[in-house]
Parts: structure tokens; sequence; C-alpha cells
């Protein structure tokens, strides 16, 4: 059972971490002038697409975890 805690922690960790890249990412998006702000828009806008559809698999996968820990849990 610790290991479940301990893999779930490590995927919270994630989560934040991946919530704080993608707060960077928009201060890049904003931040951008003239010419390079439409390249830098089209990159940053790629990378959040990819950072969101992870984000939500991650929050699937925490969801799945945190069910199996509350079934092992009542079952002892």
């Amino acid at each position: 059972m610790k290991e479940l805690y301990s893999i779930m922690r490590n995927l919270l960790e994630v989560e934040y971490n991946q919530k704080s890249l993608l707060y960077i990412l928009k201060l890049l998006e904003n931040d951008c002038s003239g010419e390079q702000k439409e390249e830098m828009r089209l990159v940053v806008n790629c990378a959040k697409y990819y950072l969101e559809a992870v984000q939500t698999d991650l929050k699937k996968s925490i969801t799945r975890m945190d069910k199996y820990i509350a079934r092992t849990a009542r079952k002892k």
C-alpha cells in the first residue's frame, strides 16, 4: 500500500509540474513581439495542446489509482 501512495504522490507532482509548464508557455505566448510573435504562438499552441492532452490522461490515471486505493483500503 505504501508503494501505491508513493506512486500517487509522484503522479500528483507530475501534474503540478505540467501546470507550471503550461503557465510558463502562456507567459511566453504573451511576451513575444513582432515577427517572432506568430511563430512563437504556433509553437506555444502546439506545446499547450499536447500538454493539455497529457494532463487529461494523467487526471484519468490519478482517478483510477485513487479508486483502486480506496477499494483496497475498504477490503482490509
